[in-house]
């Protein structure tokens, strides 16, 4: 998909990338970023796409690079509870996006295809 600089594809923009800053700098997070480094090490960017607080848990889902997509479900109060993770390639999980959640993809790729480029993540 190509990006046109629309009103949508900014405000993706600037909550993904707020998002990328809260995933590498808030406390609350190290347990995913732990996840996402243990199942790829040579991570260089992630960001979230997409966050469901469930009663007991959250159900989180990162991109990572330009080819993963992870979902990650975490206990919030145990944290002997092994999470549970699910991963897919960029091309499995585009399939079937709605038109909304095609364009947020897009500018994800396109913040982590920047990210890569420049050797650096926040």
């Amino acid at each position: 998909m190509k990006l046109r600089g629309t009103l949508s594809e900014q405000t993706y923009r600037t909550g993904l990338q707020a998002s990328r800053i809260y995933l590498f700098n808030d406390k609350d997070m190290h347990r995913f970023l732990n996840i996402i480094s243990e199942t790829f090490p040579a991570m260089k960017t992630a960001c979230i796409l997409d966050w469901i607080p469930e009663q007991g848990e959250d159900i989180f889902t990162f991109l990572v690079d330009t080819h993963s997509v992870l979902k990650i479900e975490l206990d919030r109060y145990d944290k002997k509870v092994a999470p549970i993770v699910d991963m897919y390639s960029i091309e499995d999980w585009t399939k079937g996006l709605s038109k909304m959640n095609q364009i947020k993809i897009a500018v994800a790729l396109d913040l982590a295809k920047q990210d890569i480029s420049q050797g650096h993540i926040e």
